[in-house]
């Protein structure tokens, strides 16, 4: 992981809370703990001093931001000294499901949806471009999140991003369908959303809100039983 990607990690973390916890659990960054520098925020390494930072954090500089470095994993609950004050604070996770969350500023609870759809956030192919179409993704889907998003609504936003959208309003399967025919030439989109395993999930909506249903899916299939559907609901009745 990219050292200015765990700094920008850590000052997101920051700007909501005092104290961070920092666990290696695989003892391979303490280079990007000691080399870190973030302005106003004093680091400090756990190793068999509980107590003394619980005093410095509560008594010393109750307002002051720290950063507490562990070269170890987590402790179990009963043999952590430092439980109440990690409970009442937050805990820097180096995965990179943990930075993709924080990028999105999205709580642990949409782990699942992040970790399923990872091509989303990841390259996809050794193109040039791939990092920057990545990057482009993920800022376009940041935009169009909301505080209230389900796990659901966030797929969905998703999708529309890999569709082509890029306003708040274009969130809608209606809207995504549109795009999605509209590229039946080109077809980059629908290739993006099966890479991103959303393509099940598109499915899904469009038998639930249209009643369309296939073994095999497409979107050209989808547009030739609309055009049969509209056609028939033309036909006078009787014939």
């Amino acid at each position: 992981m990219a050292e200015n990607r765990i700094e920008k990690a850590l000052s997101r973390l920051f700007d909501t809370h005092r104290i961070v916890f920092w666990y290696d659990e695989k003892q391979e960054l303490r280079d990007a703990f000691e080399s870190l520098s973030l302005d106003n925020i004093e680091k400090i390494e756990i190793a068999n001093n509980e107590f003394s930072i619980k005093h410095k954090l509560l008594r010393e500089s109750p307002k002051a931001r720290f950063l507490l470095y562990k070269e170890d994993k987590q402790p179990d609950p009963v043999k952590n000294w430092l439980l109440d004050v990690e409970l009442a604070h937050t805990i820097f996770r180096t995965d990179q499901v943990a930075i993709w969350l924080s990028e999105l500023a999205l709580p642990s609870e949409f782990t699942e949806v992040v970790e399923s759809h990872s091509a989303f956030f990841d390259t996809i192919g050794n193109a040039k471009t791939a990092k920057t179409e990545a990057e482009k993704r993920k800022k376009v889907l940041k935009s169009l999140l909301a505080p209230d998003d389900t796990l659901s609504q966030i797929r969905l936003k998703m999708l529309a991003v890999t569709a082509g959208a890029t306003q708040k309003g274009d969130a809608r399967l209606d809207v995504i369908l549109e795009l999605l025919m509209a590229d039946m030439e080109n077809n980059n989109a629908y290739p993006l959303i099966e890479q991103c395993k959303l393509d099940s999930f598109l499915w899904l909506q469009v038998t639930n809100h249209y009643g369309y249903q296939s073994d095999n899916p497409t979107v050209k299939d989808y547009v030739f039983e609309l055009f049969k559907f509209c056609y028939l609901a033309e036909l006078p009745t009787g014939l």
